[in-house]
């Protein structure tokens, strides 16, 4: 029988947690499969709950982190954690507030199943963010495209077998951002799925975290957005000389792009990524 597994970040979510799992034993329970669900623990200041007893869901497992690392570095975390116990499963990645649409659950397994070579991706159409936030979001989607030519646009939900933890786990990649690691290391397949409103409480990414995610999604792709920037800077210098002086703010622009690039790997050092299982409480 196929093992499921549920891996899901949380900072202080315990609420929209507890009526998410019901959601997804709900969503289970339609396809006669049994799960377990791996929370991962990201040093919450709110005492942990205890969950009540669901049908298809056979144990839930609570990894506490010793500090806080941030949802991409739990998830991180939490895909060692896995690979390191070396059982063959399907994997199911979302967060913990709710917003990703579990109705597609029962589909991104089955689509995992028939696909292990790949990871089966959840890419957003409607939002409910705000419009102030969504042309933000786009802006980083467009950022990240002109400086590295890869469109993303999924974030942490998604499905695969555990096979594929070698390759997402390579380079260390996923130490910085999940969707990045993916698209760098492996092969994937997308869904279509609305983001869904949290289920308790308000969004907790504001601007200035938005930026530091846009920064470490880039980053993992450091060396491309070298080789395009440079050639921008060759086209826009041409431009300059010949008298074009609006390209100079854009030469600058650049520079700076890959000065804060290159300052985002140096401070989410990659090389602690070989030790984090150290970030785990031991029970």
């Amino acid at each position: 029988m196929q093992k499921y597994i549920f891996l899901l970040p949380l900072y202080n979510d315990w609420e929209s947690l507890t009526l998410l799992l019901t959601k997804i034993n709900e969503e289970i329970k339609s396809k006669n499969k049994i799960a377990d669900i791996l929370v991962i623990n990201d040093c919450s200041t709110v005492l942990t709950p205890t969950f009540f007893s669901l049908s298809n869901i056979n144990k839930i497992n609570i990894l506490n982190l010793k500090s806080n690392l941030g949802s991409q570095k739990a998830i991180s975390v939490g895909l060692k954690y896995l690979k390191k116990k070396d059982d063959e499963m399907i994997i199911t990645i979302l967060d913990s507030d709710g917003e990703d649409d579990v109705s597609k659950i029962p589909h991104m397994l089955s689509e995992a199943e028939k696909n292990p070579k790949k990871v089966i991706v959840s890419t957003r159409t409607k939002r409910q963010e705000n419009f102030i936030f969504k042309m933000l979001y786009f802006s980083h989607k467009i950022l990240t495209f002109i400086f590295t030519l890869k469109w993303i646009s999924f974030g942490n939900f998604s499905s695969f077998h555990s096979n594929q933890l070698h390759k997402i786990l390579s380079n260390n990649s996923s130490w910085l951002a999940f969707s990045s690691a993916v698209v760098k290391n492996c092969d994937i397949k997308k869904i279509q799925a609305e983001r869904k409103k949290r289920l308790i409480g308000s969004s907790k990414l504001s601007f200035l975290n938005l930026v530091f995610h846009s920064l470490r999604v880039s980053s993992v792709f450091f060396l491309r957005s070298l080789l395009f920037s440079s050639l921008y800077i060759i086209i826009l210098s041409f431009l300059y000389i010949k008298g074009s002086n609006w390209s100079l703010p854009f030469i600058l622009f650049i520079i700076f792009f890959n000065i804060f690039l290159f300052l985002t790997i140096s401070i989410n050092n990659q090389k602690v990524f070989m030790h984090s299982l150290d970030y785990i409480k031991k029970n």
